[in-house]
């Protein structure tokens, strides 16, 4: 029963940890997660050691705006509102661009 509470446990922390990072991606300009559908599996939790996270997500870039700029702005936002909302600790925020989006 222990195992079970512990899991369940997990996946709220998976879930709002995938919530704040799936947030984080609004303030940053020139990044959006992909269609509202996939949007579920664009970030992934993984929990370490010592109370530590690492987060991976995937993204479209805007055209116009800089991959590396605007990948780092949104490493620097995801572990910000991570850290500031949650006991864990961000080990890594892991950014993989599937696409650059080009506005009609």
């Amino acid at each position: 029963m222990a195992k079970q509470t512990y899991s369940k446990n997990l996946d709220t922390f998976a879930k709002v940890i995938s919530s704040l990072a799936s947030d984080a991606v609004g303030d940053v300009e020139g990044v959006s997660l992909p269609g509202a559908k996939k949007a579920r599996n664009a970030v992934s939790v993984y929990f370490l050691p010592n109370e530590k996270v690492t987060v991976d997500m995937f993204v479209n870039i805007l055209q116009g705006y800089t991959v590396p700029v605007a990948v780092a702005a949104l490493q620097e936002n995801v572990k910000l509102q991570i850290e500031r909302a949650t006991k864990y600790k961000v080990h890594a925020v892991n950014v993989h661009v599937i696409s650059v989006s080009i506005d009609q």
